[in-house]
């Protein structure tokens, strides 16, 4: 499709057929019913949008996900969004800490997306199938554990205390990776032998770190620095098991139980993230960067391509 990403998104709600304010929600769902709809995922896939308020929310989350898909993932193309480009968006909102309801509102509005893609393309014989739907229930799953506060500021008051109380060793690790590298639950929850780099200095601290490269959002490549007694111990636990590897929801509670444990609120396995991008700031300004120039590689650091995004991290 030609144009830009905001005319293209408008292209879609105006032409596919979505938006039926005459039409009764009530009927479209006994409709939907009649045609075989057993459950809500099934109704959702036939329901259009029915009233002007609803329009307008679901046009500015279309609108917002355009220009994420664009700039931070290169789509130019709205009949080309795929599973990945939905993930990619919803993650990033999680990883901003929005309120638990503004996800489920813009996960809402996805899911209509890909019924007005589906419609568009059926109504212009473009011969598209889109199916957002496993991305949006997998980062669900993620958004429950991780948007349990409508609180943004959600930085862990005494992190390595925390990390010291977890049980679980396996577990330890990955809290260690999440707040000492500043990544992600994904990021952190799967290491192959591969991925190590050996030891280096720190770019900003000159001090020896273990290195672990790791494959970001977007297939982007970036090095997580880690001290060098977690570095040693992912090593031990791939030569012994081959890989280093966790169940994600265990390891959330294990967090929980050592938050409860040292008297600590619990805020996810993404309050370590917050906690690394404040403590690193403040670490790259002490070495000399100033506040833009810590920033910019803060933000590099952490998968960020927006330096806006990890000032969220900072209030």
């Amino acid at each position: 499709m030609r144009g830009g990403m905001g005319s293209q998104v408008t292209e879609i709600f105006n032409k596919s057929g979505i938006f039926t304010p005459g039409e009764s929600k009530h009927e479209a769902k006994e409709l939907a019913r009649e045609g075989g709809a057993a459950t809500w995922a099934d109704m959702g896939r036939e329901l259009g949008i029915y009233s002007y308020n609803t329009a307008e929310t679901y046009k500015d989350v279309w609108h917002q996900f355009g220009d994420y898909a664009k700039f931070e993932m290169g789509l130019k193309d709205i009949e080309k969004t795929t599973e990945n480009h939905v993930k990619a968006y919803l993650e990033s909102r999680i990883a901003q800490g929005i309120a638990y309801s503004t996800y489920q509102k813009e996960a809402a509005a996805l899911g209509k997306l890909e019924n007005a893609l589906n419609m568009y393309s059926a109504r212009f014989n473009r011969g598209n199938d889109y199916n957002f739907r496993p991305a949006i229930r997998e980062c669900g799953t993620e958004a429950r554990n991780e948007l349990e506060k409508s609180d943004p500021h959600r930085a862990y008051r005494d992190p390595e205390k925390l990390i010291a109380s977890i049980s679980n060793e396996n577990h330890k690790i990955a809290a260690s990776v999440q707040y000492e590298g500043g990544a992600r639950i994904h990021e952190a929850s799967l290491i192959k032998n591969e991925q190590l780099g050996g030891f280096g200095p720190d770019k900003i601290t000159g001090e020896c770190v273990g290195q672990i490269r790791i494959e970001g959002k977007g297939g982007k490549e970036r090095t997580l620095a880690v001290s060098t007694e977690t570095y040693r111990n992912i090593e031990k636990v791939i030569e012994r098991d081959g890989e280093y590897r966790i169940d994600k929801n265990d390891y959330r509670h294990s967090l929980r139980e050592a938050a409860e444990k040292v008297g600590q609120e619990y805020n996810g396995s993404h309050g370590l993230r917050w906690s690394y991008a404040q403590e690193r700031m403040e670490e790259a300004q002490e070495n000399g960067r100033t506040y833009e120039q810590a920033l910019v590689e803060v933000s590099h650091e952490m998968g960020h391509e927006r330096a806006d995004i990890t000032e969220h991290y900072l209030r």
